[in-house]
Formats: structure tokens, sequence, C-alpha cells
């Protein structure tokens, strides 16, 4: 299992279980290979049996509620939670599941209390600050925020959030930086990196030297980024420097509060648009709109922020409107029911990096995309973006309201329920249809 093995695991597990059905950690291994399978079903049937026959046991109480909530079946999750604190109230674990769990019911004030209720029984839990941090930015609070996501290092592990560490003291937010070389160090996705980016103007003005390493699909775009002196791909030789600060950490060391951020456009791509785009592409006249609509199947919550291809019939249904896709992982071909195929050029296939997608997307009218990297590239070059949020959005965007510090042409369409996205593709078709009538403005998409 610690190898990643799993196929082998639940086989061996398997066997143990059959010889020795009643004893508890078996059960338990083998419900926690098939979780990490992605074989949930089975899951739930190991869980549930593992509750029955232990009902005393707080921990196969929350086992069962984590199994539940990543089903989509939060109620039922959170019988399963109260059950585990009832029998063990010191279950700082339970505390977290029954969190989220009110998170994933949109009580986003219930489920930061219940953390900062675990963080009195075990202040150094670094998972709970962490989501406890989550929590207080989503809900507005910032500076506090942004000093508890300071945990994720310990809760998530540094050889997991970061790919590369950097030979050099870490930037602590006070330390002069006149003249230093300061490298920014890449964490987590692409997105993030994009929306980060923006303050290496901000540190350039302290008089910072400002080296950004990125994936190397993004090293084109983020190289012209204000205040950014060089821009060099995880993997390769670091450049020169004295301090460093993590991307995310970022937020917290310059102390960002929603005031801080101006929300226009801050990336242009260099040169002219590739010609093999600008064939796909022409500017002549027929409304344009790009679709994204499935980030990376590899997250954890993908099956959340993302929408079922048939889903997009009645937008893709409007006539005298071009539409492309964007998609890269998946490819447009396998998320994109074959009837509708048609209707869609596959301009993200055409993109071998972030400079061509930007190049790409500023010959659009109107993006329409999930939570992914596309929405972050749309919103920091300018382009009218409606995001398509689900029901427990990322922290980011908060937790009501149509707009977003982060970006002033970006619009937030949230679900008004879990995995119900009907509500969601009636406006942006509404969005759309109207975009044949006349350009929009960031006031039409509200």
């Amino acid at each position: 299992m610690r190898a990643g093995e799993h196929r082998e695991a639940i086989a061996q597990l398997e066997r143990v279980v059959a010889v020795v059905p009643d004893e508890h950690d078996p059960r338990r291994d083998l419900a926690h290979a098939y979780y990490n399978a992605g074989r949930m079903t089975d899951a739930l049937r190991e869980t549930r049996e593992l509750a029955e026959r232990f009902p005393a046991r707080s921990d196969a109480a929350n086992n069962l509620a984590t199994v539940l909530l990543q089903l989509d079946r939060p109620r039922e999750a959170f019988a399963a939670a109260e059950r585990a604190i009832g029998l063990d109230p010191g279950n700082v674990s339970a505390m977290h599941n029954l969190a989220e769990i009110l998170k994933h019911l949109g009580d986003w004030e219930g489920s930061r209390d219940v953390y900062a209720a675990a963080l009195t029984l075990a202040p150094h839990h670094a998972k709970a600050r962490m989501q406890y941090g989550m929590k207080l930015v989503a809900l507005g609070d910032w500076p506090a925020g942004w000093a508890a996501l300071e945990a994720r290092e310990e809760a998530i592990g540094r050889s997991i959030l970061y790919r590369e560490n950097p030979p050099t003291p870490r930037w602590d937010g006070v330390t002069d930086l006149a003249g230093r070389h300061l490298l920014i160090q890449h964490e987590q996705g692409l997105g993030d990196a994009i929306m980060g980016v923006r303050f290496a103007e901000t540190l350039a003005a302290r008089g910072a030297v400002v080296h950004v390493r990125c994936p190397a699909p993004l090293v084109p775009l983020l190289t012209a980024a204000p205040g950014v002196a060089t821009c060099t791909a995880v993997g390769s030789p670091f450049p020169r420097h004295e301090l460093h600060v993590p991307l995310m950490s970022l937020m917290h060391v310059l102390q960002i509060t929603p005031a801080d951020l101006h929300g226009r456009a801050y990336l242009t791509p260099s040169g002219d648009c590739p010609p093999h785009l600008t064939a796909l592409l022409p500017r002549d006249g027929i409304p344009t709109v790009a679709l994204a609509w499935a980030g990376n199947p590899l997250h954890i919550n993908d099956h959340r922020r993302s929408i079922r291809g048939a889903l997009l019939a009645p937008v893709l249904d409007l006539p005298a409107v071009r539409f492309v896709a964007m998609q890269k992982t998946p490819s447009m071909i396998s998320a994109l029911p074959e009837s509708l195929q048609p209707r869609l050029l596959d301009v993200g296939a055409a993109c071998a990096t972030f400079q061509d997608s930007a190049h790409a997307l500023r010959r659009v009218d109107l993006v329409i995309s999930v939570d992914s990297a596309v929405a972050h590239l749309a919103g920091a070059l300018g382009i009218p973006t409606l995001l398509c949020l689900p029901f427990c959005p990322d922290y980011r965007w908060g937790v009501q309201g149509e707009r977003t510090p982060w970006y002033d042409r970006v619009t937030l369409l949230r679900q008004d329920e879990s995995m119900r996205w009907e509500p969601v593709i009636d406006r942006v078709t509404k969005c759309v249809a109207a975009l044949r009538r006349a350009p929009l403005s960031p006031g039409d998409i509200a």
C-alpha cells in the first residue's frame, strides 16, 4: 500500500479477510486500499461492515464518514461523523471529517468553528490548522487565514508540496529586499502560478530582483510578467538568488487583503499570435466562445468541479457562434459526446504552451470554464469569463457573490445544489445568446 501498489495490496488483504473476517485491522486496511484504488463501492461496503461489527469504535464510524463524503452523501456522512465524536469527543480526525462535511452542506461558519474547537484540543494539528485557514480565507478573514495556511507544509509534506528545495534562506516578509535576488518557489497547480505571479511586481517595487520558478509550459508567458527578472522551469538549474519564498506564502508574507488586489489584467503574451492559431481563430465578426469544462481528472475534487460534456448541449446548440475547446486533460475527444464534437474546434490541442493559450484566448469574446488553469489565465489576461463553481468551491473564491477581487472580468456562477449543473448551464446559455447580439462587458455577465 505504501508503495502505491493498490491492486496487489487488495489481492493480499482480501485473502487475509477471508481467513479472519472478524479482525478489525485487515478489513480496515482493505477498505483503505479500495479507497486509494478508487473502488468506492467496495470501500463503502467494508467501512459499513466495520462500523456494524465494531459499534463502539470511533475510528470505524469515522472511516465510514470519510467514504460517504467522497461519494457525495454528506448527510449520511454527517451522522457517521457525529457518532464517531459521540464515541470519542477527542477524536480530532472525526472533527476534521465533521468540519469538511459541514462545508459540503454549505455551512462554512460551522466548519470553521469545528476546526477552531479541534485546535483547542490539538493546537499543533497541522491538517486542522491548514483547513481552518482555508475556511477563514473563504469567509473573508484573509490575514488570519493566510497565516494558518502556513501549516500546509507540515500537513501535506514538503516532498509532495514542492518539487524542489532552494538552497537559500526563506524570506520572512520583513527582511529588506533592496538589491536582493528573491526566488519565488513553485508549488501546487498551474493556476496557482498564474494567480501568484502578480505579486512579482509588488516584490520588485520593494527593490527585489525577482526570479520565478514554474512548470515548463508556463515559462514563456510568465517571463514577461511585470516585475519578473527571470523565469525558469522547475527542475532546471537555480538562478543566482539569496532568498526564496514559496508561491502560496506570498499572500501571508505580504499581508494581502482583498483591498490590495486591483483585479485588472496583468499578463500579456509576447510576440505575435502563431499563424496556426490565427487561422483557427479568425476575427471575422462571428462571436467566439472558448470552453474548458473539465479539469485534471487526478484532482481529488475533479468529480465535483468538472461538468459532464453532455450537459453543454444547450450551449453548443446555439447557432451563429464559434465554439472552441481549450481542454488539455482530458482531451476534447474523450471529454465530449461524439454528437457534440462537430460544434467545437479543438484549439487546446494546438497550444503547446500557455503562451499559445494566451494568444488564443485573446482572440475569443468569452471564456466559459470550470475552476482550472484556463480560468486563471483568462482572468489574468482580462478576458470576459464565466467561472462555473461547484456548490463547495475552492476557498479562494469565497462563499457567496458573483464578483472576485482576483480578476475584474471574471463572473462567478455558483451551483445552488451539490452536483447540479443545469441551472448554471442555463445562465451560461443566456450569456452566450446575449453575446450574439452585442459584445459583452462585465455588467452584462451578472
